[in-house]
């Protein structure tokens, strides 16, 4: 809506001669388009097919959908030494890149040429779950959602194995951006990444979903001129893609979740709030939770009976209260999703009244925290795994 509360115009397609319902986005033509196209291409397994091509004809708008690519497509195929519990990480240059521009004249779509991306290989996903092809399709829309780490396309190694093709963050991940940034963070750009990583999911509930495995292995980060940007990885794309589990088993990183999670084993939206609390403090400490611990049963049972990280000194008070109000041990005392995103703007609107002193001020403990980290613990985890494992 602009702001005499009308839909914008995005002029005429210049084939059918309808209203674009996007920017360079015919929903009439373009998903014609892209389902004339579908007898070109195959992944070999017509549940990823259908997958796929249920995203194209429910597309919104330009790359709001999933493309199936040849993994001949892609070149310099290197292993990132990054791994999940159920996944490898994988960096590539795709040699065509994805459509970018819509050439009017010749009604045809160009595309960016090569581009670096990121390969998330499913391990033993050559005989995939039904389970799980549910799952994506539960999740597609935040595959491609502009708040959260966006998901390019399908491909298979050739192991055939599928691997998701996901956007490149040059920054990695929020525990290695907070690591190269030490001592040179301001409270300004902390509250960038928590604005970020707060709208990417209030997406995810405003669908009606939860994430359920929230931590900072999959906060994705990039630095721009003027800000941060911070994007929320994973979305429905955790846990074993082959087995046909229990619904109720449930997957995490044990510092990152909620109490009740470990004694109902259920996730829910507050759940993931609880989460969020734990990152909010990950971006004022600079450093990774319970690093210190082995994260096993024995942590497990402190969380349950209260333990919480302490606040960082130096913390701004309206930023440890509503931290502290995420971790909360009763559930139904932690605030929704929405009103953390009304929280965090108001920060933004007027971050010197909101931070004090400390708004424009370097975070001096980030470096003190520099010189006494210590390598964590052998037994700190920090991919997902299954809780009910854990010893």
């Amino acid at each position: 809506m602009n702001l005499n509360g009308q839909s914008p115009s995005y002029g005429l397609c210049y084939e059918c001669k309808q209203q674009r319902t996007a920017a360079a986005w015919c929903k009439i033509c373009d998903i014609a388009s892209l389902k004339e196209n579908f007898r070109n291409w195959t992944s070999g397994n017509s549940k990823i097919d259908d997958f796929i091509r249920y995203t194209q004809l429910n597309a919104n708008k330009p790359n709001d959908f999933l493309e199936w690519i040849d993994f001949d497509r892609f070149d310099l195929v290197e292993y990132t030494n990054k791994k999940g519990a159920f996944s490898s990480i994988y960096s590539a240059m795709w040699l065509e890149g994805p459509r970018w521009k819509l050439d009017d004249e010749a009604e045809i779509w160009t595309r960016s040429g090569p581009i670096k991306v990121i390969l998330k290989r499913l391990n033993n996903s050559q005989n995939l779950s039904q389970e799980f092809i549910d799952q994506l399709y539960r999740y597609h829309k935040c595959l491609q959602h502009g708040a959260l780490a966006n998901c390019i396309g399908i491909t298979k190694d050739p192991t055939s194995c599928y691997m998701f093709v996901m956007r490149y963050y040059k920054n990695g991940n929020l525990y290695s951006y907070l690591e190269e940034s030490v001592g040179t963070l301001y409270w300004r750009d902390i509250v960038d990444m928590l604005w970020s990583i707060s709208t990417g999911l209030e997406s995810i509930h405003e669908y009606g979903l939860v994430h359920g495995n929230l931590h900072g292995g999959n906060i994705l980060i990039e630095r721009k001129m003027n800000s941060i940007d911070a994007k929320i990885a994973d979305t429905g794309l955790h846990g074993p893609a082959d087995k046909q589990t229990s619904s109720q088993q449930i997957y995490g990183v044990i510092p990152f979740v909620a109490p009740e999670v470990f004694k109902e084993n259920i996730i829910t939206k507050v759940s993931d709030i609880y989460s969020f609390g734990m990152i909010m403090w990950v971006l004022s400490a600079g450093v990774r939770p319970y690093s210190d611990k082995p994260h096993d049963n024995q942590l497990i049972q402190e969380i349950c009976s209260g333990l919480r990280p302490n606040v960082i000194n130096g913390t701004p008070l309206v930023y440890s209260n509503l931290m502290l109000q995420c971790l909360d041990v009763n559930p139904s005392n932690r605030p929704t999703v929405f009103q953390i995103c009304e929280y965090i703007g108001n920060w933004i609107s007027d971050l010197s009244s909101q931070f004090g002193d400390n708004a424009e001020t370097k975070f001096a403990n980030l470096e003190k925290l520099n010189l006494r980290i210590i390598p964590c613990h052998e037994k700190a985890t920090y991919f997902s795994r299954p809780l009910d494992s854990i010893n």
